[in-house]
C-alpha cells in the first residue's frame, strides 16, 4: 500500500518535482478574458502574465471543484493507495473545502487533508515534505500527523511591485495596513496564520530585494529552499545567488508563480519560501 501526496496548481511546485515525487496535482481554474482555463495546463505562465500585463478584465479565480477531487480519490484509492491531500490555505481559497465534500463518506478512511496555512511554493516545500515522509514508509495517517507538527517550519515572504492585484482579487488580508500610505513603494508580505501580513515598505525594488534576503537569513538555518517571481527571472537568480550562504545553489529550487498566484501578486514579484531546521 502506497501512501501518495496530492496538492493543488497554487502550489507552484517545478514540473520535474512533480515526476520525481509522483505528486498529483489538481488545476486551479483562472477566468481571464472570459475564459475559464486550468492553470499549469489550458494556460501557462508566459501566456497568463502577457495577458495580465495587456490590461483588459481583472482575473479571477476558482477552486478545483468536488468532482475533480473525488475523480483524483478514486483514482489513487481504487489503486489501494492512502492519500495525503495538502492544499492552499483555506483563509484564501475554498479549495479546503471541495477536498473535505469529496472526501466524505467515501474516502473517511482513506484520505487524511491538511490545511497548509500558506500558497504558492512554501506549500510546494510542505508537500515535498510530505513525499519525502511517504518514501520513508508508515501510514497516511502516520505522514499526516508529522506534516502537520512541522507546519510551523514552514515560511514564505514576498516582494510585490505592486498591491493592486492583491486589493482587486479580495485577498489583501492585513496586508490592508499599507493601502493609502506611501505611493510607489515595493511592499514585503508574509504568510502567517493562513493569510498576507504586512512587514516592510522598501522604495525601490533593489532595497527590497535586499530586505528580502536579510528577512530570510533571520529565519535560517534552513533545511529547504525555494526562490519564486512572476516575470523577472534575472533577479530571481541575484536572489538566489544572495542567498547561497544559506544553501548551495544546486539546493536552492528555482520556481515560478503560476496563473492562481499570478492573479493577486502580479508581475514583477519575488518570493522566498524556506523550511527551516528544527530546533
Amino acid at each position: 500500500m502506497t501512501v501518495r501526496i496530492v496538492t493543488d496548481s497554487s502550489a507552484d511546485l517545478p514540473a520535474e518535482l512533480v515526476q520525481q515525487h509522483q505528486i498529483t496535482v489538481l488545476p486551479c481554474y483562472v477566468v481571464v478574458d472570459d475564459q475559464t482555463l486550468k492553470d499549469g495546463v489550458d494556460i501557462q505562465a508566459d501566456d497568463f502574465y502577457r495577458r495580465l500585463q495587456a490590461g483588459g478584465p481583472t482575473p479571477t479565480t476558482a477552486q478545483p471543484t468536488v468532482a475533480d477531487f473525488q475523480a483524483v480519490y478514486q483514482d489513487l484509492t481504487s489503486q489501494g493507495d492512502q492519500v495525503v491531500s495538502i492544499h492552499v490555505s483555506g483563509k484564501l481559497s475554498g479549495t479546503l473545502n471541495s477536498a473535505e465534500q469529496a472526501k466524505g463518506s467515501l474516502y473517511g478512511e482513506a484520505v487524511e487533508i491538511i490545511d497548509s496555512r500558506l500558497a504558492a511554493m512554501p506549500l510546494g516545500l510542505v508537500v515535498l515534505e510530505a513525499a519525502a515522509l511517504a518514501a520513508e514508509g508508515g501510514s497516511h495517517q502516520e505522514v499526516a500527523e508529522k506534516v502537520r507538527q512541522g507546519l510551523n517550519l514552514h515560511h514564505g515572504l514576498f516582494a510585490l511591485d505592486t498591491l493592486e492585484f492583491l486589493q482587486k482579487g479580495g485577498r489583501i488580508g492585513k496586508a490592508q495596513a499599507f493601502l493609502g500610505s506611501v505611493l510607489n513603494v515595493k511592499p514585503i508580505l508574509r504568510l502567517h496564520e493562513g493569510e498576507a501580513h504586512p512587514v516592510e515598505r522598501p522604495r525601490n525594488r533593489e532595497r527590497a530585494l535586499h530586505r528580502l534576503v536579510e528577512l530570510v537569513k533571520e529565519l535560517g538555518p534552513v533545511r529547504r529552499m525555494a526562490v519564486i517571481h512572476s516575470t523577472d527571472a534575472e533577479r530571481m537568480a541575484v536572489l538566489k545567488q544572495e542567498l547561497t550562504g544559506l544553501l548551495p545553489a544546486d539546493q536552492i529550487i528555482e520556481a515560478r508563480f503560476g496563473s492562481t498566484l499570478g492573479t493577486y501578486i502580479g508581475p514583477d514579484a519575488l518570493g522566498v519560501a524556506i523550511t527551516q531546521e528544527a530546533r
